[in-house]
């Protein structure tokens, strides 16, 4: 395992692990995590199937650091170098031809909540406390989280949470959708390793192929994203190395 900046990184297979290791301050967000998160996206980029994401100390991650954003605040061209850069790598991480899952315990607020939905899988404990949080200081969100969150949920849902500054447990971010899984604490790391194998096993060529169809159906008209999507199909079947082999052995076991 290594530290880089604020995160622990460790390299498993096509796995890449990402631990947001500020306990003391619940994992909020300075320059030292986006560094880590940087170096970690370029890992999983170069040739993982898998960016696993998780906070230390029983946290994700409780948003920007504010005494930083404190400090920032009467220097504009300071302000909008962190916020940008912490924007550009969470897109990095929706864009990036891997999968990316976010491990949620305790809280995933501000910040944290639009990392989380930079995910493409949310893994959270029932007991987590999800929300955007931003108002609840006189603050907005900066890093891509109004639009995401509005494009995850139905619009009542989406403005009560960008506006209450309410935080939802885990176990209600399942039943809204803003989570794929949600378990109990004393499940969540055996559960997590079976989403990891699970999620790790699938043929990264594919992985990239069906996120870019993904996000196709997500921004582009119907008959677009459909023509789109076959000839990625086209594309992977007839020179992915592994389709013959996967089918071959599916042949042989029928």
């Amino acid at each position: 395992m290594t530290r880089v900046g604020q995160v622990l990184i460790d390299r498993v297979g096509h796995v890449v692990h990402a631990r947001l290791d500020r306990p003391d301050r619940r994992n909020c967000i300075d320059i030292g995590v986006i560094e880590g998160l940087e170096h970690a996206v370029d890992m999983a980029r170069s040739d993982a199937s898998l960016l696993v994401i998780r906070g230390s100390g029983g946290h994700f991650c409780a948003g920007a650091d504010l005494d930083l954003v404190r400090g920032l605040i009467h220097d504009r061209r300071e302000l909008e170098a962190y916020v940008t850069r912490l924007s550009d790598v969470l897109d990095a991480i929706e864009a990036g031809p891997f999968t990316s899952l976010a491990a949620v315990e305790g809280f995933a607020l501000a910040g944290g909540c639009e990392m989380l939905l930079a995910c493409d899988v949310v893994l959270a404990s029932t007991t987590a406390r999800i929300g955007d949080r931003h108002l609840e200081h006189a603050l907005l969100p900066g890093a891509g989280g109004s639009v995401r969150l509005v494009r995850a949920l139905p619009r009542a849902r989406a403005r009560w949470l960008l506006q209450s500054g309410e935080m939802i447990s885990g176990q209600q971010a399942e039943a809204w959708g803003l989570a794929a899984l949600a378990v109990a604490p004393e499940s969540f790391d055996a559960e997590l390793d079976r989403v990891v194998d699970r999620l790790a096993s699938r043929d990264r060529f594919a992985v990239a192929a069906v996120r870019e169809m993904a996000r196709a159906a997500e921004e582009w008209p119907p008959q677009a994203a459909s023509h789109h999507e076959r000839q990625l199909f086209l594309d992977h079947i007839t020179t992915s190395p592994n389709v013959r082999e996967h089918l071959d052995a599916f042949v042989k076991r029928s």
